[in-house]
């Protein structure tokens, strides 16, 4: 995942199939989810055998769990990523509807309106671009909710769904660097936080100065201390 965030698909796929043929891929994931990002990778670096076996391992979950909602999606969600089929993924979000995981049907989501604006259904698709970002955002999904708006910027639409701040100094600080400092105030240290965050250590020093500028402040214990007092509001 983090090579993918670089933007490196070759390396994310190396470490997937090194030393081991991809159709050995293990028939259990860490999250119940993660073919849908084996089938972006093998999509990224053009590996069709790859992309089938992450379908067949979210297929045969689905098949040994045929009750369980989220499984049904996910199998779904990746079947028509592999074959960018729109319908399937429409397929996908409606089965996600009942089930509580709401990161894995914001990707549905996103894919579909991604999908949508491929059509030339512009319309249709910023709209859905539009919901994925609204529960990335409900769930502090930072990293996906940046991308999605990154997206609907190319389209030609700007959209702001930062929480209301208090009218203080802290408004003017933003979303990207309210995470950041959510991570400096747990004991972080700048490379932990860029790890998490998936950023370079150099952004975070550049959101930590932003920050600093803002507030009027100096140093770390200045930030936390005004972070503690003002959290439930941020």
């Amino acid at each position: 995942m983090q090579a993918m965030a670089e933007g490196d698909s070759d390396a994310a796929r190396a470490v997937l199939t090194r030393r081991r043929d991809p159709t050995l891929l293990p028939t259990y994931f860490t999250d119940p989810a993660d073919p849908v990002q084996l089938v972006r990778i093998a999509l990224a670096c053009g590996d069709r055998r790859l992309a089938d076996e992450a379908v067949r391992i979210a297929e045969r979950r689905h098949e040994r769990n045929p009750g369980v909602a989220s499984l049904q999606a996910i199998a779904a969600h990746t079947r028509g990523l592999r074959d960018g089929d729109v319908a399937e993924i429409a397929r996908a979000v409606r089965y996600f509807e009942p089930s509580p995981r709401l990161l894995a049907r914001a990707s549905a989501v996103e894919d579909h309106g991604r999908l949508r604006v491929g059509e030339g259904r512009k319309a249709e698709g910023i709209a859905e671009l539009g919901e994925a970002l609204k529960l990335y955002a409900g769930m502090g999904a930072t990293w996906d909710a940046t991308r999605t708006r990154a997206r609907l910027r190319r389209l030609g639409v700007r959209r702001n769904l930062q929480p209301a701040r208090p009218v203080d100094d802290w408004a003017g600080v933003t979303d990207s660097e309210i995470s950041v400092v959510r991570l400096v105030a747990e004991g972080k240290t700048n490379r932990e936080v860029a790890a998490r965050l998936y950023l370079s250590p150099y952004t975070v020093n550049v959101h930590l100065r932003h920050v600093f500028t803002k507030l009027g402040i100096r140093s770390r214990v200045d930030l936390i201390r005004l972070f503690v007092a003002h959290q439930d509001a941020l």
